[in-house]
């Protein structure tokens, strides 16, 4: 019972819009402008760097603050604690609140990351900064960079190289318009 009051409070968690919430700060609907997500990088082109920073705070908090309940609250065991933390990047991307139309998920599974393993969070953040100062395409830094937690996970801790390959077969989905885009733009170059 404990696990499935920890997976409905994640998934509700996790469908908090920050991104359209404090959009209505500036009368703005983040979903009707830039590329219509909800996220961090949406928010920072279509709201600026304030309110942008904002939500990713609060992104990142709704992905760790569930898997944190779980874990020192309810002493969930790890397989358990990976489906709330699955939970809450579902109800990101997508939210009951928005008729299933949310975010990409990959600022809440940092967030639950760092509650599952701190450093192997880091370690995908530090290649997402990486690539993204070399290419500029937050999308695409976003989906090298959770390809890259399978890698550290087996480096880290062999428990999480399931569910990081899991989180990155997620990013690649819901960042395919991105990879098209990216590939569109290099292929009209050569």
């Amino acid at each position: 019972m404990q696990t499935i009051i920890c997976l409905i409070l994640a998934y509700m968690c996790g469908s908090i819009p920050f991104g359209k919430l404090l959009g209505f700060t500036k009368n703005i609907d983040i979903q009707k402008q830039g590329s219509g997500n909800i996220g961090f990088a949406n928010a920072v082109r279509v709201l600026g760097w304030p309110l942008g920073i904002l939500v990713l705070v609060g992104d990142v908090a709704k992905g760790a603050i569930p898997v944190f309940i779980a874990k020192f609250v309810f002493d969930l065991p790890l397989p358990m604690l990976q489906l709330v933390a699955l939970a809450a990047i579902l109800g990101h991307i997508y939210p009951l609140w928005l008729k299933f139309k949310g975010g990409k998920g990959v600022a809440t599974a940092l967030g639950g990351l760092l509650v599952l393993n701190v450093q192997l969070a880091f370690a995908g953040l530090l290649v997402y900064l990486i690539c993204f100062a070399i290419i500029k395409k937050s999308g695409v830094a976003s989906v090298i960079g959770a390809w890259s937690l399978p890698f550290f996970a087996t480096l880290l801790t062999d428990t999480l190289v399931p569910f990081s390959l899991l989180l990155a077969i997620i990013a690649t989905y819901t960042h395919r318009s991105n990879i098209t885009e990216y590939y569109d733009g290099l292929t009209h170059k050569a």
